[in-house]
This record gives C-alpha cells, structure tokens and sequence, in this order.
C-alpha cells in the first residue's frame, strides 16, 4: 500500500507546490503546513473541481471524523486585500459517505466502491489504549491497518470522481461568477487534542479552463499474439493516475475498451529516480490481422485526458519450430561428410530444413543450403568440409514466417581418427593468495597441437575446461578463490591433435586449498516460548570441517552475550533464566576446524509472555466480631508490589467487587453490614495486569 501511496501524494504534491505559492499576504489566507493537507484544483469552464489528500493517516482519520469546510474569496487587483471576505460553500462539513449511501449510490458490479466503503467502513484494528498496558506489537498491528487503509483510500480516490466524492476528498463549485480569479481553501476540522488542523489553499482562474491533456509518446512493440506499449513514467505522472486503454478491428471507425479498472502500475519508492517506464502489455486475439490501438490517461481529478493518436498493431508469428534432433555427421569420404538428423514433430507452419557449419562450436553457422530442404528430406551430403580442421554442424527447422529452430551443434572428426596418448606427470602446488601453478610432461606425438585444463570441486564431478584456447606449453597458472566451503580442487588435462583429437583424459590431481573460509552459520528452523523457558532449534552449519558452535543471547536493544558453547552436532537448546514479558535475541556463530569463525546466524527474535497468574493469597478467613457489630477479614500475603480486592455477597446473591485496599494490608474489618447471611473473597491485582486466583469464598452467618 506504501508504494501506492507514495504515487499518489506525488501527483497531489505537484498541484499543493502551485496551491501554496502566496496568492495574498501571508496573515490573509490561513495555510496549511507544507505536506500537511494537499490541495489541487482547475477550472473546466462550466465548474471548478478542487481535489485534495491528508498526508498523514492519523490526520486522515480525524479529519474523516469532523470533516471539511471549503471558502472561495475573490482576488481582485494586484495587491490582495487585507481582510478578505470568503463564501463558505459547504453548509455543512465534507465528511465520506456513510455506508447507507455507498449502497445507494454505488452500482453493485463497482468493486472499486466496494472497496472504498470497506476501507471506510470495514472493521479496523482499535488504537489500543496506552493506559491499560497495550503491548507494542497490539500498537504496531493498528498503525499499520490505520496506514494501509489511508494508502488504499488514497489510491482507490485517483480511480474515479465518484470514489473521490464519496471519499470526502472531492468537491465541485458551478456557483462561482466566470472569468473571475479565486482563492480556494479547503480546511480540515479535527479534534486539536487528537491532531492540529490544517488549511490548504489554491488558486484558480476561472478565465482559463483546462485543457485535456495528453499522454507523452507511446512506443509500440508487437509480439507473437501480443504487443507492448511503453511510455515515459515521469512525464505521464504530472498529470495522470492511471490509465484506460482500447482497441479497434475495424481500422479505428469503432474502439472497446478493454479494461474494466483503471490501469495502474507503481514501483517502489527507491525506483522512481530511475524512472522505468510504465509498461502495458495486451493478448491479439489472431497474428498478421491489423489491430488499432489508443490510451487514455485518468486525472487525480476523475477526468479522462486526450487519447493517443491511433497506435496500428499487427502481431507476427516468432514461434520457431522445434530444432532438429539426434543429429549425427559422419566423414564417408575425402572431404565429404554425411549429416543426418530427425524431427518428431512437424508444426503445421513448418517449412522445411537449412544446414550450417562452422570451424567453432559457438559458430558463426554459414548455410549449405540457400533454399530450404524438402520437409520430408533426413540427409544432407556437404562436399566441402575442412579436411585438416574442425567441423561443427546445425540443422535448423524453419516455418513460413522465417523462424529457425536449431539444432545442437554436431562434430565429426575429419581423416585422423588416432588420439594423442593420455598426458602423464601432472602435479601442481597452491600458494596462500590462491594461485595454482601446474605442469606436466610434454607429449612426443608429431601431429600434437596443444592442451586443455579442466577443473573439477570433487573428483567424481563433471570436470569443466579451464583455459579458453589451447595451450602449446607444459606449464600452466591458475587463480582461484579461497573463499569458499570446498576444501579441495582437482585438475586434468587432454592433448589434442591437429585434427582436434583428444586424448583420453590424464589422471585425477588432487590439490588441497589453505583454508581461509570461515564456516557457513546455522539457521534456526524452530522455537516454542513459555513465561518460564525459550526451547530453540536449527539446523547446524553445513560445513564439513565445523568443530564447534557459539551461541549468543541478547535482550532487546542490549549487547550481545556469549552465553553457550556446543558441540558441532548440537542442533537444540532450552533457556531456562528468562524473564516474563521481555525480549530476547538468540544468534548462533559456527567455529570450524581452523579456528575460522562464521558470521552471526540470522536472529531468532522472541518474547516470554506472561500467563497474569499470581501466587494465591492463603489464610483467609471471615468471623463475626466478638462485640457482634462488624465482620473481620484476615489473610497472608507477604507480596506488596499489589492491591487487594475484596468482594462480598450478601443473602446468596452474586460476589461483588466491595472494597480495594493496598497490599501491605493483613486483615478489614467490615462495619456496613446487617442482618444476613455474606460470602467474602479476595485476590490480589498487580500493575502489570497479573491477578491471584480469586479465594474460595467464605460465608458468614451474621446476627442470627
């Protein structure tokens, strides 16, 4: 809802820096606080709307409660009067509508409406009271319910003049005299114990009327079945809310809109200096039929602005075919070499095929074949293929519209068909800042043209190349990371010949990092809290060389303490010296084998509730008094941080809360009796709401 929100005091804010500008002294028109009560207004000839937005929610709030009153006052000449006299337009406040006039009013397939009546009138989480001990997460539970209706309220009021009208943020005069200039204020009445008032204020010039305005250019992208329009987020939020847009079949003579709700799209707050453009995005109903499209902007005045020029859409096919599959090159002959492939699933737009090849695997592919092979065509023969060098092939399927779906590169090995023997005398060594320097003994093969290094994190990983060309040389040097949870790295290398043959891969190097990772930290997956314990769970760190665990406790706002140390399978721990009614934060630091230690876990955050039941008062007794005029009580209870209530009964009717006394109190005697049949009891009460169980009661028989 923020981000909602944000959007729309940014549009109302644009209208208040013109609004608040001096239209007279500054003692003659009674201002609001700049961002207190936002206020736009303009002027359409025949009417002039006024618009305005409480910034804050608790302000919103109060001013629902008691409403707006609206002044028009005349500004004539150059120097403003001195003590202007203003109309009040309103007979009574502004106020939002009851819920009563929502149903009236309100069509019943208007969602919007119904939302803003909910949001009005919907039950809403009470502002607990500070004197009766509301905790903080009753009062963060409210503000945010009180914050998220004002942004929706807000929001939903940029959708449509009658939302805005029955939000009680909308007014419009027809009673002024034309051509005439006024200043318009909007007053906010509030209760000034709860939140200040606030006036705002605009000027208008009824000579001038509005002008609709229009949206800035809109960038048109057709999709397959689809079709992208954009346009400038920062130059369409200075006058515009949201947006309608429509579309025409018939080249423009008939539009339907298509959107039933305005469109809106917000971002965050942190992305508007960026200003992403606003991005709609349409289904076609067909490809390749003309479509005419065109955008309306909505007004934070309920107005629509000048629809775009006519915006021509055609979507086009860009589905390729499915590629090719199992394709297969063989050298038959000489130069010659036989690519064969198959394809499952022929798309009703399907075309036929073109072949490629290339010296690398990452091409660029040069077709074979300019004019696409038969659908029914498996086979292609290519005469020209590189005898000495590396031959990669693709087979592409395409359709009618000039998609290609293309195959997984295919190779074939060219004449020489025998590898260079597999590279003995691998070894290698890695210093402390992560450099790997590795050698091997050079192979004796004629035709030999270089190496690759591959490089695996576990010996029975897929091993990956780690040099990019080949390498003519017996030595390489390598860099890694040290931060990271693998201990150790493995190399191999393969000799390839000029043909590109390679040799069976060399055998597995095994080189150990020196350790300068510290450990990844455990994560808690569970707890359980009761007003005595914290019993805590997680799962410990994954790192193979952990050897120990820290766990760390802090009360809310306080200094970490290091408060246990674990072995490194532990994965529970119960606090037992808690405090009823406080905070606490545990985190945990994983130690490993190097004495490396983790950052911090994420917290676990908890509070110890408090169950209210206090030690029960003992002793209790009631007996006539010896001279047979009062009724004494008497108990023990050694606590004083408490009051005591007493309640009685009399002739067997209800207990009754009958006197309140301090704690320190160990006996009461009761004078305002008479004759009857009393039942007492009592408990005591303490400032943090906790209460003893009440006693059971005891009768009295007295007078009789």
């Amino acid at each position: 809802m923020k981000k909602i929100l944000g959007c729309s005091l940014l549009l109302l804010s644009a209208g208040v820096a013109f609004a608040q500008k001096p239209v007279a002294r500054a003692d003659s028109f009674p201002l609001a606080k700049p961002r207190a009560l936002y206020l736009i207004g303009q002027s359409y000839g025949d009417s002039v709307v006024l618009r305005w937005a409480p910034r804050e929610p608790i302000f919103w709030k109060a001013a629902n409660q008691g409403g707006y009153l609206i002044r028009r006052y005349v500004v004539e000449g150059k120097q403003p009067p001195k003590n202007p006299v203003g109309t009040t337009l309103t007979k009574s406040p502004v106020k939002p509508w009851p819920l009563e006039e929502w149903k009236t009013r309100a069509q019943r397939e208007d969602t919007l409406a119904a939302a803003a009546a909910q949001v009005l009138h919907g039950k809403s989480v009470t502002l607990p009271d500070p004197t009766k001990g509301a905790t903080i997460g009753e009062a963060m539970n409210a503000k945010t319910d009180l914050d998220n209706r004002h942004a929706f309220a807000l929001f939903l009021a940029d959708q449509s003049a009658f939302i805005a009208t029955g939000m009680g943020l909308r007014w419009v005069d027809r009673s002024f005299e034309k051509g005439k200039t006024y200043v318009y204020t909007v007053h906010a009445l509030t209760d000034p114990q709860r939140y200040r008032s606030d006036t705002a204020a605009v000027l208008i010039n009824t000579a001038e009327s509005v002008r609709e305005p229009g949206l800035p250019a809109v960038t048109v992208e057709p999709m397959d079945r689809a079709v992208k329009f954009s346009w400038d987020r920062r130059l369409a939020g200075m006058f515009f809310t949201a947006y309608y847009y429509e579309r025409s079949e018939d080249n423009g003579k008939t539009f339907r809109r298509l959107n039933a709700h305005p469109f809106v799209q917000p971002v965050s707050p942190d992305q508007l200096d960026s200003n992403p453009p606003i991005v709609l995005i349409d289904s076609l109903p067909r490809n390749y039929q003309p479509y005419v499209y065109r955008i309306y902007g909505l007004t934070p005045f309920g107005g629509l602005g000048k629809p775009t020029k006519n915006l021509p859409v055609t979507g086009r096919d860009q589905t390729p075919p499915s590629p090719p599959v199992n394709v297969l090159a063989e050298n038959t002959k000489s130069n010659d070499v036989r690519i064969r492939w198959q394809k499952t699933l022929p798309e009703a737009d399907f075309a036929g095929y073109l072949v490629g090849r290339s010296q690398n695997v990452s091409g660029p592919f040069l077709p074979l074949n300019l004019k696409p092979l038969a659908k029914n065509v498996l086979e292609f023969i290519d005469t020209g293929a590189v005898a000495s060098g590396t031959n990669y092939y693709v087979v592409g399927a395409v359709d009618t519209a000039g998609n290609a779906g293309l195959s997984i590169p295919a190779y074939v090995v060219m004449k020489d068909t025998i590898p260079p023997r597999q590279p003995t005398g691998l070894s290698g060594l890695i210093d402390t800042t992560g450099i790997v320097r590795l050698r091997w003994t050079l192979g004796k093969e004629p035709d030999l043209y270089g190496y690759l290094v591959y490089y695996a994190n576990a010996a029975d990983h897929q091993f990956t190349p780690v040099t990019q060309d080949f390498l003519v040389d017996s030595t390489f040097t390598d860099s890694i990371s040290l931060r990271t949870l693998t201990e150790k790295i493995y190399y191999r290398i393969v000799a390839f010949d000029k043909n590109r043959n390679p040799s069976p891969y060399s055998e597995v190097l095994e080189l150990k990092k020196p350790d300068k990772v510290p450990p990844v930290p455990a994560v808690f997956t569970d707890f359980r809290v009761t007003d005595t314990t914290v019993t805590m769970n997680w799962a410990p760190s994954s790192s193979t060389d952990l050897a120990s665990q820290i766990l760390y406790r802090r009360e809310k706002e306080g200094d970490w303490v290091e408060y246990g140390k674990l072995n490194k399978t532990q994965n529970a721990f119960v606090d037992k010296t808690v405090k009823k009614q406080t905070w606490y934060e545990y985190s945990l630091v994983a130690v490993d084998d190097a004495g490396l230690v983790s950052e911090q876990s994420f917290p676990l955050h908890v509070r110890v509730y408090d169950s209210g039941v206090r030690k029960k008062i003992e002793a209790f007794s009631a007996v006539e008094s010896p001279d047979g005029k009062a009724i004494v009580l008497s108990w023990r209870y050694p606590v004083k941080e408490c009051r005591l209530v007493i309640y009685r009964a009399f002739n067997d009717g209800g207990l009754l809360t009958y006197q309140s006394i301090p704690s320190e109190e160990v006996s009461f005697v009761d004078t305002r009796i008479r004759k009857g049949n009393y039942a007492y009891a009592i408990k005591a009460i303490y400032e943090d709401g906790g209460e003893s169980p009440l006693t059971k009661p005891v009768q009295v028989n007295f007078g009789k």
